[in-house]
């Protein structure tokens, strides 16, 4: 009987409770000083955060889509701790990552802003170029969302689409005010801060979901802040590179860590996922680049594969591809399609 109350004790401490009344986020403390920041569905700020406290400073990872997300988490970390955020860590340029850059420059002039080499050329080249995109694709957008809604019958559908046209209208405000801070301190391969007694280790192990993808890991605590590279799914492969991204995997697999603050959805425990998402597209890209190299159309490559023994704890797989963008981006780069 000690023991299974032993047992359920333990269990429920392992369970990461949120903390605060955050509109957008659950704050769960994960270990001393350090909090994984979840986005609540269906809001859409983009990736997860974390939140690192240290004796002095704070460390931040991942600003999320917007400036007013990336504010509404300051005000949370103020509630945590009366220390000034000392660096912004972006694991990689996509705009869910980086477009709230610019609100922790406003609230703490001093702080730096810390990515791989990559990342801070792709900030420039892709994430910055895509706002001007978005400016003009937003006013038409938000057109054809206003008809649909207009024509709607059903009330609660009517009101779900006024919610996403308010929604995407304030997001159009910020857009056109919007500068994503860039990174001013980068690494090739790796960077590690001693703050206080505490190790954070910044590692680059190559390509994956992107060109310049980092993982941030505190080995005291053994704890993997994976960005995109691991979710709780299949993650984006639209600017991913796919016959690397197993081997990136592989080598962030073998670092000593317990939990995992993937990019998106809940806390991990362990490394079934990341060992699942590694299977998947072992098999996946093997399969692909086979069928492309034996000649085969993309369209002979979809009719012919079939990975759903996969989709167990995948989420969003569809069968029998898992992902179709994931196996095009594949094809394509079997065929050199990819820069």
């Amino acid at each position: 009987m000690k023991k299974l109350i032993l047992a359920v004790l333990l269990g429920t401490l392992l369970v990461p409770a949120g903390l605060s009344a955050s509109t957008n986020f659950d704050i769960q403390k994960i270990a001393d000083g350090v909090y994984a920041v979840i986005v609540k569905p269906p809001n859409f700020v983009g990736c997860n955060a974390a939140v690192i406290v240290n004796k002095d400073e704070v460390l931040i990872v991942d600003s999320h889509y917007r400036p007013s997300m990336a504010a509404e988490l300051i005000a949370e970390v103020k509630k945590l701790t009366p220390n000034p955020v000392r660096y912004v860590v972006n694991t990689h340029w996509h705009n869910d990552h980086t477009q709230g850059n610019d609100a922790y420059v406003n609230a703490f002039p001093n702080v730096e802003y810390l990515s791989h080499i990559n990342t801070r050329r792709d900030i420039i080249s892709k994430a910055i170029p895509s706002i001007a995109e978005s400016l003009a694709a937003l006013p038409g957008d938000i057109q054809k969302m206003e008809a649909t809604a207009a024509a709607a019958a059903d009330p609660a559908a009517k009101a779900r689409q006024e919610a996403a046209i308010a929604d995407r209208k304030a997001y159009l405000a910020e857009l056109k005010k919007m500068q994503i801070t860039l990174p001013t301190l980068t690494f090739d391969h790796s960077m590690i801060l001693h703050r206080g007694g505490r190790e954070i280790q910044l590692l680059f192990f190559g390509r994956g979901h992107t060109a310049g993808v980092l993982v941030v890991y505190l080995p005291k605590e053994k704890i993997l802040i994976s960005g995109d590279l691991v979710t709780n799914g299949i993650p984006f492969f639209r600017d991913a590179y796919p016959a690397e991204w197993t081997s990136t995997l592989k080598g962030v697999s073998h670092l000593d860590f317990e939990t995992v603050v993937a990019g998106h959805g809940p806390v991990q425990t362990g490394k079934s996922q990341m060992l699942r998402l590694i299977a998947y597209m072992d098999d996946m890209v093997g399969s692909v680049r086979k069928m492309a190299n034996e000649g085969k159309s993309f369209d002979e490559v979809k009719a012919s594969l079939d990975l759903s023994k996969y989709k167990d704890g995948l989420a969003g797989f569809v069968a029998p591809l898992g992902n179709e963008l994931a196996v095009k981006r594949t094809y394509d780069e079997a065929k050199g399609l990819v820069p």
